[in-house]
């Protein structure tokens, strides 16, 4: 290959966006466990101004990476909401295209930065001058003064300064984020974002407990951080679920669980409408609650990956289905219809619920005004705080089964978690505990809705850690349970009411707020 052909080359993987430069291996990295002191600059932000979690990004409008981890960051505020601040600074790959990231800036200046944020990860900052008007005018902006900054260069000193900062720390390429301090390194998965962030929380409330004001709370987490790049480590890659490990999974949205509560063996099923291997691992899971009918349960929960465009849509109008009790009739219904036919558009969607004898006027307006868009996206977030990253991923009583699988090599394993319980039951556990037992010690959490994971009997007046009535406070209003969410509200402090209102206010809890 000749030099000339080479440095083609590369300009195109950069302006495209599918190759990050990184430090050479003789450069130094970012410790994974050590704290770093990043500057915030003058960079917009996002979220409150006291939230225990500082998250510092860089990153690039062009970035196919950055772009593809902003489902990632969504999926994070979801699971903690108002707990994180998020500083958006820029290190553009190609120097001299600044366009994107001043027009984000001028967007900031009119208060619509991050409506813009996301059109313009959306194009993944391909766009010219045409195209970051038109967006503009689209978003609401003043056009005038919009014009006027980005003609003026009003915002480039700004991205040159993020660029300078980022160079003096030895930051490389991007995505990069420090979460209070501590350095994860491109489009991580949202387990591994998970896994500091909680750290970094726990790190947050001990400062608060100690005299830390809230205010203070970032500027005294780093004070003892790190100024540069130093590690010749090199960045650890890859999660996989343990298949030997047992996992809490709770029993997911009402209405998704087939079979009793007594049953010895559990299976939680993550799983995606539109994915072929999970349309082929629903009978089987059928067929093993057939032959198992007292001794097997099965509970449907979702995961619609971003690749397929029906599949969100389509879990929304499962959960719909099982507001109105009629989930299995609609799964069955719909995963026959993806087997005949093939397609899950709207229409179809609706075919299929008239078929399964919904309420139709509900029924459409739910997905109307997207009513369970984030039940199921907070579902969907939980899977992946643990780890999924592919559909279908089935728990049996905790243990991680992940991929497609026959009746016959599931089978056996079913089989030995009912020799397992039923020795368990002769030490005195009840059959109604034994999902609870199994999951006592567990490897993770299911950070969804603590409500849905079985406790034994005997300890469920065990009060919730707070994060957890977050959690059972946020899934309560999600999906619109007033009685449930009103009761957990009046338990709840006056820092997590303010934490939940935004998502508590879709059944009147939103306020009074002390």
């Amino acid at each position: 290959m000749n030099a000339v052909r080479l440095v083609v080359l590369v300009a195109v993987a950069l302006l495209s966006g599918w190759w990050v430069p990184t430090a050479a291996a003789a450069n130094p990295t970012f410790e994974p466990a050590a704290v770093y002191r990043i500057p915030l600059g003058g960079s917009p932000q996002t979220g409150p101004a006291e939230a225990p979690i500082t998250i510092v990004e860089f990153s690039d409008f062009a970035c196919g990476y950055c772009s593809r981890v902003q489902t990632t960051l969504r999926q994070l505020a979801l699971l903690y909401p108002n707990m994180i601040r998020t500083v958006h600074r820029t290190l553009p790959l190609d120097t001299e295209n600044t366009l994107a990231a001043e027009a984000a800036l001028a967007a900031h200046a009119q208060g619509r930065y991050l409506t813009m944020h996301d059109r313009l990860y959306e194009l993944r900052g391909r766009v010219d001058r045409v195209d970051v008007e038109l967006l503009a005018q689209s978003i609401g902006l003043d056009l005038l003064a919009f014009r006027k900054d980005i003609d003026e260069g009003r915002y480039r000193a700004s991205v040159r300064a993020d660029e300078a900062d980022a160079r003096a720390l030895g930051v490389t390429g991007t995505p990069m984020f420090f979460i209070n301090g501590r350095p994860i390194n491109g489009a991580a998965a949202l387990h591994e974002f998970v896994g500091v962030l909680e750290a970094e929380l726990e790190r947050a409330n001990a400062a608060v407990r100690a005299g830390t004001k809230p205010a203070d709370l970032y500027t005294a987490l780093t004070a003892n951080g790190k100024l540069v790049a130093d590690s010749d480590n090199e960045d650890a890659r890859g999660f996989e679920l343990d298949s030997n490990a047992v996992y809490t999974v709770g029993l997911g949205l009402p209405g998704h669980v087939s079979g009793p509560a007594d049953a010895l063996v559990t299976i939680v099923t993550f799983s995606d409408f539109e994915c072929p291997y999970c349309v082929r691992s629903a009978p089987v899971l059928a067929k093993l609650r057939q032959t198992m009918p007292d001794g097997v349960r099965i509970v449907y929960r979702h995961l619609p990956m971003a690749f397929h465009a029906n599949a969100a849509l389509a879990a929304e109008a499962a959960v719909e289905a099982g507001h109105q009790g009629k989930f299995w009739e609609f799964h069955d219904g719909l995963f026959l219809h993806i087997l005949q036919k093939g397609g899950i558009t709207r229409p179809e969607l609706e075919a299929v619920a008239t078929e399964a004898g919904l309420a139709m006027p509900a029924f459409r307006g739910a997905l109307d005004d997207r009513r369970h868009r984030d039940a199921v996206r907070a579902d969907a977030a939980a899977g992946a705080a643990l780890g999924i990253n592919a559909t279908p991923t089935m728990f049996i009583n905790g243990m991680p089964v992940v991929g497609s699988k026959s009746f016959d090599t599931l089978e056996p394993i079913v089989q030995a978690q009912l020799n397992a319980a039923r020795a368990a039951m002769r030490g005195s556990i009840q059959a109604r505990d034994i999902y609870a037992v199994m999951l006592a010690a567990a490897a993770d959490e299911d950070r969804s809705d603590p409500a849905a994971v079985p406790v034994v009997h005997d300890m469920a007046g065990l009060a919730l850690r707070d994060l957890q009535r977050v959690w059972a406070l946020a899934a309560a209003c999600r999906r619109h349970d007033l009685a449930a969410a009103a009761q957990l509200w009046s338990g709840t402090s006056p820092l997590h009411r303010r934490q939940l209102a935004a998502t508590c206010r879709v059944v009147g809890l939103a306020a009074p707020i002390p």
